[in-house]
């Protein structure tokens, strides 16, 4: 796990949107908005995972996932890479959840509710292992922050 610095935590606060990317084990990837999540003290990164479409399914095969984040008024951005688990301890589970849904407007909450039926929805954490900037004015191609166990180190030399 990678310190997230600060500037990229205040930018995930501020835009309230985090963009998912994953990919099945084939390699086809898929990207989906997030605006239901929750940054916790140590860096990570929860949301709930309401349906099992296609991202649900790809962390069934695959947990590496890329989170992106972006302020399109000032054209800068960040991406993190990491690993996602599927949160199974009730308690932190339910805590978690509680947390993201009491942030929600109360409109956004009862659709999130609805599809919920009054079950805890699944709730997805993400550790970050690397850090890029997406600022075009930056070197893209060099990690920000950068886990130090081979898995990380391996991932970060991949060349997609």
């Amino acid at each position: 796990m990678v310190a997230i610095p600060n500037k990229v935590k205040q930018m995930i606060q501020r835009q309230q949107i985090i963009i998912v990317g994953s990919a099945d084990k084939s390699g086809l990837s898929n990207v989906s908005p997030r605006t239901s999540f929750y940054l916790d003290q140590d860096g990570s990164i929860y949301w709930l995972e309401l349906f099992k479409h296609k991202t649900f399914r790809n962390f069934q095969e695959n947990p590496w996932c890329s989170i992106a984040v972006f302020d399109k008024k000032k054209l800068t951005g960040y991406q993190l890479k990491g690993k996602i688990n599927l949160v199974s301890d009730k308690k932190i589970k339910q805590e978690i959840a509680i947390k993201i849904i009491d942030k929600l407007t109360r409109l956004h909450k009862q659709r999130i509710l609805k599809h919920t039926n009054k079950k805890i929805p699944n709730v997805i954490k993400f550790i970050a292992q690397i850090i890029y900037s997406l600022n075009p004015n930056e070197l893209a191609d060099s990690p920000l922050e950068l886990g130090a166990n081979n898995e990380s180190l391996k991932a970060a030399n991949m060349q997609w």
